[in-house]
């Protein structure tokens, strides 16, 4: 599988915003390159008020096979943010938290 070209975006950060991402991205478990692309294209699931993070007892990526699971069970039958929020709202209380998204 050939992977998809990427066009290459200067972003300007000052050193203290550079670490910053650095560290959000090392607490989400991805790449900071992944993490800025994911947030300049609005995926809500590494906003700055994202639920899942440092202390969230599951992983980004479990979070994100929960929803393609719900996308999936769902067949369209219901927008994705609401299966986001029922993703989100399963695995919490699955982990005994009663946290919900704030996005």
């Amino acid at each position: 599988m050939s992977a998809e070209k990427r066009l290459p975006v200067k972003v300007y950060l000052t050193a203290d915003e550079n670490e910053h991402l650095t560290r959000q991205a090392k607490q989400l478990d991805i790449e900071r390159g992944q993490l800025i692309r994911l947030r300049a294209l609005g995926d809500p699931t590494v906003a700055c008020n994202a639920f899942v993070g440092a202390s969230a007892p599951y992983t980004l990526t479990a979070y994100q096979n929960a929803v393609t699971a719900a996308c999936r069970a769902a067949r369209g039958s219901a927008p994705r943010p609401v299966l986001e929020a029922i993703a989100a709202a399963v695995l919490n209380s699955l982990h005994g938290q009663s946290q919900t998204p704030t996005h």
